[in-house]
């Protein structure tokens, strides 16, 4: 074969390689988006998806600065965008009789958008580092994944962080890998602009130290090209020039106070996270004297199916003994360091896993292309080879079905399955799952100018207003100055236990007040109570009345019933209490 014959060949394999793996990165996006888009408006509008919906209100009216100013413009924007998108689409979708959707999933729709494609960046990455088969389990791993797909499915920050630090670090990547002075310097000003959308996307700087730590590591590992091609100076200006072209609210003094005041917690309103059974701090300061440091472990063990936590722990067993790698590199830095620092941490929601879950998957991809290559040494049977992988990517599958559409409350064997249903992480998973119940059941039974106690009072605003009923007014039951008056709808919600919340949580669960319980798929969601301070209980000989909600909380842990599903049922119900019974005759017009 001549020279010729021979650069033709490597041409055409390469374009064959390129091809194919576009073609499998797009397969596994439209997984991934097929998975995220089914029933997305399902779940009611959280408490910051609400303040998501005032803001692009505001952007509507021309009004950008001081708007929801903690958190930056990208997700605003990109919302602002769907739901204007959205308008259109129901309208002419109405006239034709096509599908439609509610301003819920048009909300979410740019995250689904996002979450399916880092899929595939996943992908992609994982193919700078490893063989075929593990880069696509890698993908496969995040577009299945329950813990993955539920908060995709929600409008926060964390998406668009995580998508755009992966797309960062995936060119990078490539212009470490170049094979020209020019070609890196393309492909470094791409993830320096990705990193700019990143920064845009949420004020988290440390993900940008995350990819320079790994590099360093690669580096003594003698796995970057030697002179390096990086300019310093060049690629922080792309980056701040992309940061301010996409936020240039920042540059303004009272967003910029606003970021300030947020970082002290100056505008936190109820604190306390209720982590099987057991309400914490929840600062960041608290280290650890807030939710345990095994809080993320736990997610990480009980959240993910088995299938893939037997990969994730195998790889990051061979990752953390194989170091000589670039996979071992980037799982070190954005996997175990990434992980300490957010255990290390007082304050502790589920979504902020959501940055580490891609590195973790690479460990699981790097387990299974390590298992691949080993059967095809030994020449292992096709049948054996079939169902290893039926089980691996298969099993996943299907319980992510079987959990659909609450796949929120997923929890594998290790967690106790259904029977362990929101016991761990409530307030992640249930939190505002009910707000459109709620105000439906208020808005038809409430009496003109009754006031609604709520944990949730700016999700609840909206529905109530969406039902015509303004004369209700909203107030937050967490306000420490909130006194119940008689009438009152106070509405408990186990998902919003809060220290400043508890003393209705320990005085109204045990009043003979009359109460209707919403009751959204598996779970009881909320409590609505009648406030009537003339309802006594008797206890051991003992009479008291529902003054003690006068109280403030004083202590900092608070044990509470841990709750305990045996079957899961699918359908939206209400049910209706009055005392030990059951009777809709008994419960009065609110």
């Amino acid at each position: 074969m001549g020279p010729v014959e021979s650069v033709l060949n490597e041409v055409q394999d390469r374009s064959w390689r390129w091809h194919r793996d576009a073609a499998i990165a797009l397969l596994l996006a439209v997984l991934a988006f097929a998975i995220r888009f089914k029933h997305l408006d399902f779940n009611s509008l959280s408490e910051d998806e609400s303040a998501k919906w005032t803001a692009v209100q505001e952007y509507r009216h021309g009004h950008f600065v001081g708007v929801n100013s903690e958190h930056p413009m990208m997700l605003k924007v990109l919302t602002w965008s769907s739901l204007a998108a959205g308008e259109r689409w129901n309208r002419l979708a109405t006239l034709h009789g096509w599908p439609t959707m509610s301003p819920e999933g048009w909300l979410r729709f740019p995250n689904v958008l996002l979450g399916a494609a880092a899929s595939a960046i996943l992908f992609l990455f994982c193919r700078r580092m490893m063989g075929l088969v593990g880069s696509f389990a890698a993908g496969f791993f995040w577009a299945v994944s329950p813990l993955a797909v539920a908060l995709n499915r929600l409008a926060k920050e964390e998406t668009p962080l995580t998508f755009f630090t992966l797309l960062a670090c995936y060119f990078y990547c490539r212009a470490q890998q170049a094979d020209s002075g020019e070609s890196a310097r393309r492909w470094y000003d791409l993830s320096a602009i990705g990193f700019g959308l990143a920064f845009a996307s949420q004020y988290i700087l440390h993900l940008l130290g995350l990819n320079a730590l790994a590099w360093f590591l690669a580096g003594r590992m003698g796995l970057t090209p030697n002179p390096s091609r990086f300019s310093y100076k060049r690629f922080f200006l792309v980056i701040f020039l992309t940061f301010i072209l996409v936020n240039p609210v920042v540059l303004f003094p009272s967003n910029f106070s606003g970021i300030l005041h947020w970082l002290h917690h100056d505008g936190v309103t109820h604190t306390g996270y209720d982590f099987d059974g057991t309400l914490y701090m929840n600062f960041p300061s608290r280290l650890f004297a807030g939710v345990p440091w095994i809080y993320y472990f736990w997610l990480l063990l009980t959240k993910t199916p088995i299938p893939i936590l037997v990969a994730v722990v195998t790889g990051s067993f061979m990752l953390l003994r194989e170091r000589r790698t670039l996979a071992s590199c980037f799982f070190l830095a954005f996997g175990v360091l990434q992980l300490a620092g957010l255990s290390v941490s007082g304050a502790k929601w589920v979504r902020y896993s959501l940055p580490v879950l891609p590195f973790l998957f690479l460990a699981g991809g790097y387990a299974v292309q390590a298992a691949w290559d080993r059967m095809r040494e030994k020449r292992i049977s096709p049948a054996f080879a079939g169902l290893a992988a039926a089980t691996l990517f298969a099993a996943p599958f299907l319980a992510l079905h079987a959990w659909a559409p609450y796949t929120s409350f997923y929890l594998n064997s290790i967690g106790g399955g259904r029977k362990n249903l929101a016991r761990y992480f409530g307030q992640d998973e249930v939190s505002e799952f009910d707000t459109r119940e709620v105000a439906q059941q208020v808005c038809s039974s409430a009496n003109g100018g009754t006031r609604l106690a709520t944990a949730r009072p700016m999700s609840m605003t909206y529905y109530v207003a969406n039902c015509d009923r303004t004369d209700i007014e909203v107030v937050p039951l967490y306000d420490r100055h909130y006194q119940p008056r008689q009438g009152d709808m106070i509405d408990l919600e186990p998902s919003r236990r809060f220290f400043e919340t508890q003393r209705f949580f320990d005085t109204l669960e045990k009043s003979d007040v009359s109460r209707r319980e919403v009751r959204v798929g598996p779970v009881l969601a909320s409590t609505i109570y009648l406030f009537d301070s003339g309802k006594p209980k008797t206890t051991d000989q003992e009479q008291w009345t529902l003054t003690p909600l006068r109280r403030s909380p004083s202590e900092l842990e608070t044990k509470t019933h841990k709750p305990d599903f045996r079957s899961m049922n699918f359908v939206v119900a209400s049910s209706v209490s009055h005392g030990e019974g059951n009777d809709d005759s008994v419960f009065p017009r609110f």
